[in-house]
């Protein structure tokens, strides 16, 4: 029996006993029943005064469970926290490079592009200065062919 039940009980035995008129309204009933339901109570009372210390002991473990399992939790989501962080560290470090990597190529491309420039127009210059001087000996050539086709066609008077 639960110490709520013995009490109710109690409280009923009492409610509905006889009450005598000697001054302040005396209850009479069955003493010895009166006395076995309070001692029915005493007996329980060690038990459910340990069990409520057990309960309040459990919620005491429970709680600080819980305290370790957040710090944990909190301790967990802060190192995330923090590898998020170092890797998006590394991930600017690593597009930074990778821009400034761009940009050497690029001026690199451009010097390439520009000293390749300068070297084939040099080279056609030369190869202008050379068609150049084969182009007059063309025209020398062919003039002095036709000069000598005019002398044939016009015998000197010697």
């Amino acid at each position: 029996m639960y110490i709520n039940d013995l009490l109710n009980n109690l409280a009923a035995k009492i409610n509905n006993a006889k009450k005598q008129q000697f001054g302040r309204g005396f209850i009479i009933g069955d003493k010895d029943e009166l006395i076995a339901l309070i001692e029915d109570v005493r007996s329980l009372l060690p038990t459910v005064v340990h069990e409520a210390e057990e309960v309040l002991n459990r919620k005491e473990e429970l709680i600080r469970a819980a305290k370790l399992q957040a710090e944990q939790i909190l301790n967990q989501a802060a190192e995330h926290r923090d590898q998020l962080a170092s890797n998006h560290e590394v991930l600017l470090k690593a597009a930074a490079q990778a821009e400034e990597m761009r940009a050497q190529v690029e001026s690199e491309v451009a010097k390439m592009r520009a000293e390749a420039d300068d070297y084939l127009d040099k080279q056609l210059a030369r190869f202008e200065v050379a068609l150049t001087k084969v182009l007059s000996s063309v025209r020398k050539g062919r003039e002095h062919l036709l000069s000598e086709s005019k002398d044939e066609d016009h015998p000197r008077s010697s």
